[in-house]
């Protein structure tokens, strides 16, 4: 069984973002389900959409 993961910040232009989602494809346990990539809504929609998931799982704030 995967992990569902939910990634806060790590969109487009964050280094540290790709690292980490290399490192959890590494390991092969995990399917990334949604995340606030940034708090810019639109960059984050982007990112999520540039990542494969749906605009509507893409958030502009952890909160939402």
């Amino acid at each position: 069984m995967k992990l569902r993961l939910g990634m806060i910040g790590g969109g487009q232009g964050a280094f540290i973002g790709a690292v980490h989602r290399i490192a959890a494809y590494m390991d092969g346990d995990y399917e990334l389900v949604c995340g606030a990539f940034s708090s810019n809504a639109k960059k984050s929609k982007e990112s999520g959409v540039a990542l494969g998931l749906s605009a509507d799982r893409s958030y502009a704030s952890y909160q939402n």
